[in-house]
């Protein structure tokens, strides 16, 4: 890979001064919007508001051009109308400007005239060696340089998501911002964020080819509608998979799909089978939901993989037992028999009346299931957990009950509370350090609301699925994804971008 790319996006990702060209004091302006999240988030470099008709913009002296500005600007956020993005390049490259990201819509995704303005927005640029991002775009951030050029915040969009190790490359926007939302309600985090738009100059595979070599990025996200350079595109993923994982969510697979995503940025999306070639060959992990892209992205990142496909299965009732096995094994993944050593354990813990085979059926006595999935992560013929069961906050209906029934009810309660507390979490996640081997959990939603537990285990990077098809899927896409990537370099330990890797 060109380290060129690298050097030209340093002063993308790390300016040291930054103009809003556009910027404004009116509320209802995206201007407004991103210069004021430039000053919530504490940008540390130097800051310029360009705008022709203001004197002030948030008590900061406001410059009529970009070529007004008395010091070197490696950054230059432009949102103003279409028509005049032209003209406003050429005062970039007269300013000797470094890099841009151009917010602005009404170019090639609005037809052929938007396309003339953008070929001559391009044609400008290229002459004063300046690479941007976009057009029609929701710009970038890296909360390492406290870098926000998307106005998210101030409009109370998403909040400011904090460091992470996941990068986020999106030809959508909106997409990407139900992204940040998702992170930030899970408490996760992100390295950095492209929204990347048309793609007139930088395109998807320049801001892969940089997040390849990114220190603090360890998983690559992708929102794809089109790639303009399929091969590079192969080359690269290729060589980067070895050592980050990509997830890409492929739009425009159906006549429909293609014709909205040549409507969304002008997209000219290619034949469905040969993406899906690609991607397999390359190593890329392919997902077929929005939140799939979430939460595969977080478990590669904050789990083990899979050292094969066989399933210890841990449910609270047996129909999820039953429902759990057939998909598993539709997916291709295999459920085991347990060893006897894990069998005898299982005996010594749980009443006779457990299932005493794989899937374990704990019949009701949840607070056992912490110690069952430890005992699973032992056992040698378990590569991997499924965990269904509450790991809600069952102990609050008691609050709800008349004082009598609470009292005949305490010892019980207080078992539960004891259950429900983060110790056993921490437990568990001690267990996935030593063994090695992930935990899926799923818990019903009912259950999610006021849990310690859950949030615990999202502050490690666990997510907790609504579903038992939710965290079966994820299950797959990250065994196979392990699988490949074994047979690839044939190496013992890939579990080397993990949290929890020795």
């Amino acid at each position: 890979m060109k380290k060129s790319i690298i050097k030209q996006l340093e002063p993308l990702f790390y300016p040291k001064s930054v103009a809003v060209i556009g910027a404004s004091n009116n509320p209802a302006k995206w201007g407004f919007s991103i210069f004021n999240d430039l000053l919530v988030k504490g940008f540390k470099g130097d800051l310029y508001p360009v705008n022709k008709n203001e004197e002030k913009i948030s008590g900061i002296t406001c410059y009529k051009s970009v070529k007004d500005v008395p010091k070197p600007v490696d950054l230059a956020v432009i949102v103003v109308p279409a028509k005049i993005v032209p003209p406003i390049m050429k005062e970039c490259v007269e300013k000797g400007v470094k890099t841009a990201v151009i917010i602005s819509a009404g170019f090639r995704e609005a037809g052929r005239e938007g396309q003339k303005l953008e070929e001559e927005v391009v044609r400008i640029a290229r002459q004063g060696g300046i690479r941007f991002v976009g057009p029609n775009c929701f710009g970038i951030i890296n909360p390492f340089s406290n870098l926000s050029t998307t106005g998210l915040m101030s409009l109370y969009i998403t909040p400011y998501v904090p460091k992470g190790s996941i990068a986020v490359i999106t030809q959508s926007g909106n997409l990407g911002t139900f992204m940040l939302k998702l992170a930030f309600e899970r408490g996760f985090g992100i390295s950095k964020f492209v929204s990347s738009g048309n793609e007139a100059d930088l395109h998807f595979e320049d801001h892969l080819e940089y997040m390849a070599e990114d220190p603090d990025t360890k998983v690559i996200v992708g929102y794809v509608e089109e790639l303009r350079e399929g091969r590079r595109f192969f080359e690269m993923a290729k060589e980067i998979t070895e050592k980050k994982p990509i997830v890409i969510l492929k739009a425009g697979r159906t006549k429909t799909g293609h014709k909205a995503a040549k409507a969304h940025t002008g997209a000219l999306a290619g034949s469905d089978g040969v993406y899906d070639a690609c991607f397999k060959q390359a190593g890329v992990i392919r997902v077929e939901e929005i939140q799939d892209l979430f939460d595969v992205a977080v478990t590669l990142v904050s789990q083990p993989l899979p050292r094969g496909n066989r399933v210890g299965i841990v449910t609270g009732g047996g129909g999820f037992g039953v429902v759990a096995a057939d998909m598993c094994e539709e997916l291709g993944l295999e459920i085991p028999p347990l060893t006897q050593e894990t069998l005898q354990r299982l005996n010594q813990r749980l009443p006779p009346r457990w299932s005493h085979s794989n899937p374990v059926d704990l019949v009701g006595t949840m607070e056992y299931s912490y110690v069952c999935i430890g005992t699973l992560l032992k056992d040698e013929n378990v590569d991997s957990v499924l965990a269904i069961s509450s790991v809600g906050s069952p102990s609050k209906i008691f609050d709800q009950y008349p004082p009598a029934i609470r009292n005949q009810l305490a010892e019980f309660a207080e078992m539960m509370v004891e259950w429900e507390s983060t110790r056993g979490v921490t437990g568990l996640i001690e267990r996935i350090r030593k063994y090695q081997k992930p935990v899926i959990l799923a818990a019903p939603p009912t259950s999610r609301e006021e849990s310690e537990a859950i949030r615990e285990f999202e502050k490690n990077g666990i997510v907790v699925h609504p579903t038992p098809e939710r965290a079966i899927s994820l299950l797959t896409y990250i065994t196979k994804y392990a699988e490949d990537r074994k047979k690839k370099s044939g190496a013992q330990n890939h579990n080397s971008f993990s949290r929890y890797s020795p």
